[in-house]
């Protein structure tokens, strides 16, 4: 195996924010945060339906990967984009990950709808096999959502703002 490792790809330097309004209930007027099981706030959704991932989330893009011999294998996270200078399923990834990470955590997010979120953001991004990848999260994000709980703390909380 390779001599050097980290455990996730990518880790968040900076907050980031994406509007998640549309796909909120109609009443939803408040704001809550998530909290890891070691006690670090990781999520905050605002009233007004900014969703906010906090700096030093890390995570490993879209899955499945594993390394051999210093090579990741597995689902590639595209091109850089020619704004951000990330891979154009980063962002993407970033709020799925954190959104599957919390559903079990009373998230006002149903499965199918971080799953569309995941799809809209990979739109935005123009990320072009963006179809293929909504179809095997939908298809897949269940059963790799059970099977991935020993890497990624899936024991959060709800907290208030």
């Amino acid at each position: 195996m390779s001599e050097v490792a980290v455990r996730w790809i990518f880790v968040l330097d900076g907050d980031y924010v994406y509007n998640i309004r549309s796909h909120l209930p109609s009443d939803w007027n408040e704001g809550c945060a998530f909290i890891d099981r070691k006690g670090q706030r990781r999520l905050e959704i605002h009233p007004n339906g900014d969703a906010r991932v906090l700096t030093g989330y890390a995570w490993d893009g879209c899955t499945p990967k594993f390394a051999f011999f210093d090579i990741v294998i597995g689902t590639p996270d595209g091109v850089p984009n020619q704004v951000t200078k990330k891979p154009k399923a980063y962002y993407a990834s970033l709020m799925h990950d954190a959104f599957y990470q919390f559903l079990d955590a009373n998230l006002p997010l149903s499965r199918a709808q971080a799953d569309r979120l995941f799809f809209e953001i990979l739109a935005r991004d123009r990320f072009a096999p963006r179809r293929i990848y909504y179809v095997a999260v939908r298809v897949f994000g269940g059963v790799s959502r059970f099977f991935t709980r020993w890497k990624r703390s899936y024991a959060g909380k709800r907290a208030p703002l």
